[in-house]
């Protein structure tokens, strides 16, 4: 295949959206802390962003003047806005007061701000080029290189650059990339110009890395750094104000040296176990709880930390991983313990509360149940929770609740330790909350706890009272196919940082507004706006199902999202032949993401139920990324085939289904992960978006070669 032009415009666009947009949305969750609701707002603006372009640009392609001028004019505004909107999102802390939540009416404002310039271009560059392929199929063709384009942009970013580049270093690489794009554009208009002002934005790019750490002082304002480390996973800093240390997860502080709350998620669970234990710590142990745990003399220490960079932060703040008796492993600690022969005396989970869906993983009872299996009789399973000193509010009580009841549907025995945190105890054998004499008779000594924190933690009326409110009524427990953790944990955050309720539904009705308006016009367009959100569901639901399984691994995660887009782009091509085709292939895409969507029903089960052995190895490499492949052929081959049946002009179709597609997608996003994901679990998910590609279904029924749309 020759590459023209076309080609050239639409690869570079495709690639260098992809990678800013992973950009973008990880540099968000460092500013907003890491919410999940934040980063669904983020990726709903995007995708409506893209798709509001492509409808503006339709216009601008059918006018007389030339789309080469257009096009390069486009690749220069693209090889530089990446750059600023990172530099806009480093800069957004230094407009608040430090330390202050944020809420969703700051993170939608904000995101508006930043993500539109940038979106609205890049998603009008593909009518444009659609100009410079004047024979039939063009919107097709456009479909298919964009995809290829987005497959390269995330196999580059997800493989190499994100592990030996910063984000700045990412979007300079593909910034320069649309330099060259825009010399080869115009080289046969006016050359000298052109090659002059490629010539000037890639010296602009190169002058910015000036800029690059300035801007990582303004996240952290009136802060020392000491580190700053881009890993697969996140953002990790360690800074300085005096003599504190800090470490830094996107945006959340982790650990600050000499900080004696780590003692609190130790020493209870130690006290129920003789000296000699065998303890396991699924994350957090180089910020503390490893030296703590150590004051047991324990047998052995099994730490398993997700991202290896946390191991590898600062040799200054972290020796506790050079003691004999521990063992550090890289990977997802569910998997671990699914995996691991081993039996522990004690498992201690220091992970935050279940913000996402992928930190719910701990915090179900279903991964209560494989921890019991891998404890002895004995054994104690320890983790905290978001608590209260005296009122605990309604999103806060339904939070413990639902893990409470999931806990004691597992174990015999359950002690919830009162305070600002609580504190969760399990185990077969009875628990004794006198923590204080055990340690006595260790004689080993704390900073905060004996003295401060046991006052509060073991007070008898308070524990009976915390008791009776978890206690006082029967709420759902806390499942991996029903994650209600994490659905409670939005609201909790919705009423700290005193969020909008209406402002949030405003949001969700204006996106879902859209997408109606988006597939209104015809049969067409209404099926691939329901595509786009189905495909973006099933999406979303085999990831998770994949995380049941084997936990978040990034790179994998990342291959999924590929899979999908591979899928894509082999359903479009073999969708650009005869409009006879195109009938059948359209209507294919009908039925087969309703069987897709029937198919992910059925491995749900499988997926959370599976022992460890070839089910796990089947499911994870087999059966989830062959669905989700073919879930990405059935949405390409429709948009390609759909492209074809439609008359008229070819950057119009290329537009209206642009437009269709993502405007559903945005709304697949935010509804389905956002509202519906914590309210009706994954199974919920999957059977929505099955009734709504069972209306389109009947929507499309009677289609026929006959019907053509312009």
């Amino acid at each position: 295949m020759k590459l023209t032009r076309f080609h050239i415009c639409l690869l570079t666009v495709g690639a260098s959206s992809v990678a800013t947009q992973l950009v973008v949305v990880r540099e968000f969750m460092s500013t907003f802390g890491g919410n999940e609701l934040v980063v669904g707002v983020a990726l709903g603006i995007w995708l409506l962003a893209g798709g509001l372009g492509s409808k503006i640009a339709a216009r601008l392609a059918r006018s007389t003047g030339s789309p080469l001028r257009r096009l390069f004019a486009g690749h220069l505004i693209l090889a530089v806005l990446p750059l600023m909107q990172i530099a806009a999102i480093r800069a957004l802390p230094l407009l608040w007061v430090r330390g202050q939540m944020l809420g969703l009416s700051s993170s939608t404002v904000f995101g508006a701000i930043i993500i539109l310039p940038y979106v609205l271009v890049s998603g009008a560059m593909i009518p444009l080029a659609v100009r410079l392929d004047q024979s039939g199929g063009a919107a097709a063709r456009a479909y298919v290189t964009d995809t290829v384009g987005d497959i390269l942009g995330g196999l580059v970013f997800s493989l190499i650059l994100v592990h030996f580049f910063s984000h700045w270093q990412t979007l300079a690489f593909f910034g320069l990339l649309h330099a060259l794009a825009a010399a080869i554009l115009g080289r046969k208009d006016r050359p000298l110009l052109s090659y002059a002002l490629s010539a000037c934005i890639a010296a602009m790019i190169a002058f910015s890395f000036l800029l690059a750490p300035a801007s990582r002082s303004w996240r952290l304002p009136g802060q020392e750094i000491i580190t700053w480390k881009n890993s697969p996973f996140c953002q990790l800093a360690i800074t300085r104000t005096g003599d504190q240390y800090n470490v830094w997860q996107d945006g959340i502080l982790l650990f600050s040296s000499d900080e004696a709350s780590v003692e609190a998620l130790v020493h209870p669970a130690m006290c129920q176990v003789p000296e000699g234990a065998r303890v396991l710590v699924v994350a957090g142990g180089v910020f503390g709880s490893i030296e703590e745990i150590a004051k047991h003399a324990p047998s052995g220490i099994d730490y398993v930390e997700l991202d290896k960079s946390i191991l590898n932060l600062d040799d200054r703040l972290f020796h506790s991983l050079k003691r004999p008796e521990v063992s550090a492993h890289v990977g997802d600690g569910r998997l671990f313990i699914k995996e691991s022969k081993r039996k522990y005396d004690v498992i201690i989970i220091d992970l935050p509360d279940p913000e996402n869906a992928q930190i719910n993983r701990f915090y179900t009872q279903d991964f209560f149940k494989e921890a019991k299996r891998s404890l002895h009789p004995e054994g104690v399973l320890y983790f905290s929770l978001a608590g209260a000193d005296n009122y605990l509010e309604k999103g806060g009580l339904a939070l413990n609740r639902t893990v409470f009841q999931a806990l004691e549907k597992t174990f015999a025995h359950v002690l919830v330790f009162p305070g600002i945190t609580h504190y969760f105890m399990a185990s077969e054998s009875p628990l004794d909350p006198d923590v204080s004499g055990v340690l006595a008779a260790r004689n080993i000594s704390t900073r905060q706890l004996v003295d401060i924190d046991l006052a509060t933690m073991t007070d008898p009326f308070r524990m009976d009272n915390l008791a009776d409110l978890l206690n006082e009524e029967a709420v759902k427990p806390n499942r991996d196919l029903s994650p209600w953790a994490f659905g409670h944990m939005l609201d909790l955050w919705m009423t700290k940082s005193k969020s909008s309720q209406w402002l949030f539904w405003g949001v969700t009705m204006l996106v879902l507004s859209l997408a109606v308006m988006a597939g209104f016009k015809d049969r067409i367009r209404f099926a691939i706006m329901t595509s786009g959100f189905a495909g973006m569901g099933v999406e979303l639901a085999l990831v998770l199902l994949f995380q049941v399984v084997y936990g978040y691994a990034y790179t994998i995660l990342c291959l999924f999202i590929t899979l999908f887009m591979v899928g894509a782009a082999a359903g479009g091509y073999l969708s650009l032949k005869g409009e006879k085709n195109a009938v059948k292939r359209y209507k294919r895409g009908e039925t087969g993401l309703m069987a897709a969507a029937l198919l992910a029903l059925a491995c749900g089960p499988v997926c959370v139920h599976a022992a460890h052995g070839w089910v796990l190895s089947l499911m994870g490499y087999v059966v989830l990324p062959l669905l989700i492949a073919a879930s990405g052929w059935f949405v390409g081959g429709q948009f390609a085939a759909a492209s074809r049946i439609c008359s008229g002009h070819e950057a119009q179709i290329t537009a209206n289904l642009y437009w269709a597609d993502l405007a559903g997608a945005a709304g697949g996003a935010l509804v389905m992960g956002l509202v519906l994901l914590p309210k009706l679990g994954i199974q919920g998910v999957l059977v929505c978006l099955l009734l709504v590609k069972l209306l389109s279904w009947l929507v499309n029924r009677n289609f026929s070669s006959g019907m053509t749309y312009s």
